[in-house]
């Protein structure tokens, strides 16, 4: 049972202090205090990203995390996936509760198939006990949370693209371009962010932005997961601190 491993270290903690303790703003400053910096490949500021949501009354938000892993040679989001999936699902609700999104999804590349049933049985044990579904932890706050399996397609790992497949169409980026904080999916107010990103966003609000801008360099704090593979000995996932160069990376490796 992931569940119970993931509880007994302290899993969960990001959601019970956000949610009993602060404020939906209060979340996203913390994030942005932090400096977290996403962990796909543009390298934006987080929680800048997610001040910029729209917000009109009565309309509804969503937080849809990009897990279309497909560049050659990564594979530290499916490592996150397969060993400790809890954290992000800690990081997703988490997220959600910041943003003021009730339903939330996990898009995932179809030769992923495997772990996204690790995934649903991840997701079905945080419902079983309470950090899923209505009023989660007798607040006020609720969320549903999904996984959406793709076809496959490189493409998709762009965003417009993505938010194309999960609506159910073509995985093509859309021609006429909107930001997703304004028009996403269902042309309504998304936030889209990689699975790195969302599980560094847990450990933030459980650790504090004070304590977690530490780790690393200015303007690039915190840590970083590195997928290394190919003719060197030692290949897997290497957590580093920011401001590690390739030649000390690559002597951890030989």
């Amino acid at each position: 049972n992931t569940y119970e491993v993931y509880r007994k270290n302290g899993g969960y903690a990001s959601v019970e202090k956000a949610v009993k303790t602060m404020t939906t703003e209060a979340v996203v400053e913390e994030v942005k205090k932090s400096g977290l910096r996403g962990r796909g490949g543009a390298g934006l500021p987080t929680g800048m990203k997610w001040s910029f949501l729209a917000k009109p009354p009565g309309v509804a938000r969503y937080l849809v995390c990009n897990a279309d892993e497909s560049e050659p040679g990564t594979f530290k989001d499916r490592y996150l996936m397969e060993r400790i999936p809890h954290l992000l699902i800690e990081g997703m609700i988490t997220s959600s509760f910041a943003l003021g999104a009730n339903t939330s999804y996990i898009y995932i590349r179809g030769e992923y198939f495997y772990v996204a049933r690790i995934l649903e049985q991840a997701i079905d044990e945080a419902y079983a006990n309470g950090w899923l579904g209505k009023n989660i932890l007798g607040s006020d706050y609720s969320l549903d949370l999904y996984v959406q399996v793709g076809a496959g397609a490189y493409i998709c790992g762009e965003e417009t693209a993505l938010l194309e497949s999960l609506e159910g169409k073509r995985g093509e980026p859309r021609t006429k371009w909107f930001f997703p904080v304004e028009k996403g999916y269902l042309q309504l107010p998304t936030i889209i962010n990689n699975v790195e990103t969302f599980c560094a966003a847990a450990r933030i609000i459980e650790m504090g932005a004070d304590e977690y801008s530490q780790l690393g360099i200015p303007g690039s704090p915190g840590t970083k997961l590195i997928s290394v593979s190919g003719d060197c000995r030692l290949p897997g996932i290497y957590e580093i601190e920011w401001g590690m160069t390739v030649a000390e990376l690559l002597e951890l490796c030989e």
